[in-house]
């Protein structure tokens, strides 16, 4: 296993210790998480731990949630004494202290996270000898921390580490794909038009490597390495590979391909293609296959963002291509007619058509800290913009004219929400400026029904019903995939950076979207006035065994609190918040 130096090692264990730290607060303790917001100066403080408290001191104090914490944590325990705590006892402490926990979920949970831990540190080590951020292949493979609240960000049960040298991003990692070639009758097609489906597939068939005789008309299905290792012993396909004849697995082989910050999508830079891959690996919540539920809700977002363009241009923001997508089908295990298909080797093609000399980087890259300094590494694309504060203010302001506007709008005209948090995000930057936002990924979609049907009531009846909500719904998940997961994000680094109080930039993205006037004004009075947004749950939903649905919190409105100057007005906070909890 590679050691850290010191330096990062000290760096791992900080923020390991105060992502659990504020992902407590957010879950548990949302009144304290406001107030400790609202106090600028940072200072020492006391967070309810079961029966116990942990004793930490706050350097930077963010609206968002984002608090930075000094290294040294400490246990305050029910007979009085006080000790020093790390991060894995720390865990340890809050899994004991949610009642929805088993013994058998706390122990499994535990070991998870000191197995993310160990994995951060590792990934942190590597990162440490490269060069900074500053191009959007290293922002994807530079995620060593991951996910700010999820205690599990960095879990890839299924992966030993051998597989985590051989596959992951962190590491650097690059791989040939391997090929199931089957019977085109065998096979259930996703497509969100004939002519970008027929692009793709010359694109994939030209990564394959595999010539046009040896292909013989049958059908490509590109596998991860790591998978098809598994797909040798499916007892669907056991057989049917033995025989080679119907379906057969060749590679690893064709053009090398780069995992993508999420590990399982690996990317053909020169051929301008992602490929969204199958791998049972438990990532974070869940094993991440491809169903063929999932793939029709994906190719269906297509079509509606296909159908919307106008609307999409005009809010001003790129929305990547997905041409459609695969999936094996399986014989019934009762040896019957019905056939069912394998998760396990659905796929999904998308895009990187990114304009000449246009090199988006994935805002997720750009927010993780360098593991050798903690400081995001935005300073390396930046430069010096963030040494001025009033720089970092009109930064701020740029960020929501062309990042956070073009969402808002996309929604007001057409209810499309995209679920652009900070890993389905990609910035271009000029100079060190946002310049154009580009999302990726549309499995996650979520589209008000009604708002759709006004805007395109010529294609809503053929898209698949599960793409669309009703329109509180769709809010919920816009306010928080857009607003608590990345743009308060990306307000936390900026503040990181610039020293400028996190509070004055949320105030300057607020006069930025109070100039907006048209389709988008209803919603942003909303969200402007609104006193909570929700917030995943992610640590207790996991313990209780909730991790692909998880449970939703709410949380203290950045935008509102920074407005609520005297006591009242937190107290109004608090009312909402309990109001909200209590739901």
């Amino acid at each position: 296993m590679t050691q850290p130096d010191q330096i990062t090692a000290s760096t791992v264990d900080r923020l390991a210790c105060g992502r659990l730290i504020n992902t407590w607060l957010r879950e548990k303790h949302p009144e304290l998480a406001m107030t400790i917001a609202a106090k600028a100066g940072g200072g020492s403080w006391e967070i309810p731990v079961g029966n116990q408290s942990v004793v930490a001191v706050c350097k930077r104090c963010s609206p968002g949630g984002f608090h930075a914490w000094e290294e040294n944590v400490l246990l305050r325990e029910l007979k009085g004494s006080i000790r020093r705590i790390d991060s894995l006892e720390l865990a340890g402490i809050m899994l004991d202290s949610i009642e929805e926990a088993t013994p058998d979920t706390r122990k499994v949970a535990l070991e998870r996270i000191e197995r993310s831990i160990e994995i951060s540190h590792d990934h942190a080590a590597f990162q440490s000898t490269l060069e900074p951020v500053s191009s959007g292949e290293r922002a994807e493979r530079s995620l060593w921390f991951g996910h700010p609240f999820h205690p599990l960000a960095k879990s890839v049960a299924g992966f030993v580490s051998a597989d985590f040298r051989a596959y992951s991003p962190e590491r650097g990692a690059t791989f040939r794909l391997c090929w199931l070639l089957a019977e085109p009758d065998q096979v259930e097609t996703f497509v969100c038009s004939p002519e970008s489906m027929a692009r793709a597939d010359a694109l994939l068939a030209e990564v394959s490597g595999l010539s046009a005789a040896l292909v013989a008309g049958r059908t490509i299905i590109p596998c991860h390495p790591w998978q098809a290792q598994r797909l040798r012993d499916h007892p669907d396909l056991r057989s049917r590979l033995a025989s080679g004849k119907a379906l057969q697995l060749l590679g690893p082989s064709g053009e090398v391909a780069t995992p993508t910050s999420s590990v399982r999508t690996v990317w053909f830079s020169e051929r301008g293609l992602f490929v969204k891959l199958p791998l049972e690996a438990r990532i974070t919540n869940f094993s991440r296959v491809n169903t063929a539920e999932q793939l029709a809700r994906s190719i269906a977002g297509a079509r509606a963002v296909a159908a919307a363009e106008r609307e999409v241009r005009g809010a001003g923001l790129s929305i990547l291509k997905e041409p459609g997508g695969r999936i094996l089908r399986c014989p019934s295990p009762d040896g019957g007619g019905a056939q069912r298909t394998c998760a396990e080797t659905g796929f999904l093609l998308r895009f990187a058509d990114f304009p000449n000399g246009v090199d988006p980087i994935v805002i997720a890259g750009f927010a993780e800290p360098d593991p050798r300094t903690a400081r995001p590494n935005l300073s390396s694309i930046a430069g010096r913009i963030f040494d001025d504060p009033q720089r970092a203010h009109e930064w701020v302001e740029r960020y929501a004219a062309v990042v956070l506007l073009p969402l808002i709008r996309l929604f007001a005209t057409t209810g499309i929400c995209l679920e652009a948090h900070a890993q389905n995000s990609l910035v271009a930057f000029e100079n060190g400026w946002p310049a154009r936002l580009f999302v990726r990924d549309l499995e996650g979609m979520a589209v008000d029904r009604e708002r759709f049907r006004r805007a395109h009531p010529e294609i809503i009846a053929d898209l698949d019903d599960t793409l669309f909500y009703d329109r509180d719904i769709a809010w919920r998940r816009f306010l928080y995939y857009v607003i608590v997961n990345h743009f308060a994000h990306v307000l936390s680094a900026a503040s990181e950076l610039s020293g400028v109080d996190e509070a004055r930039l949320w105030e300057a993205g607020g006069r930025v979207l109070e100039k907006e006037a048209g389709a988008a004004r209803t919603l942003i009075d909303e969200l402007l006035s609104a006193p909570s947004l929700p917030a995943k749950a992610n640590l207790s939903s996991c313990v209780a065994g909730r991790g692909e649905n998880p449970d939703y919190v709410m949380i203290a409105n950045p935008f509102m609190a920074v407005r609520s100057s005297g006591s009242q007005s937190r107290a109004n906070v608090k009312i909402q918040l309990e109001k909200a909890r209590s739901r």
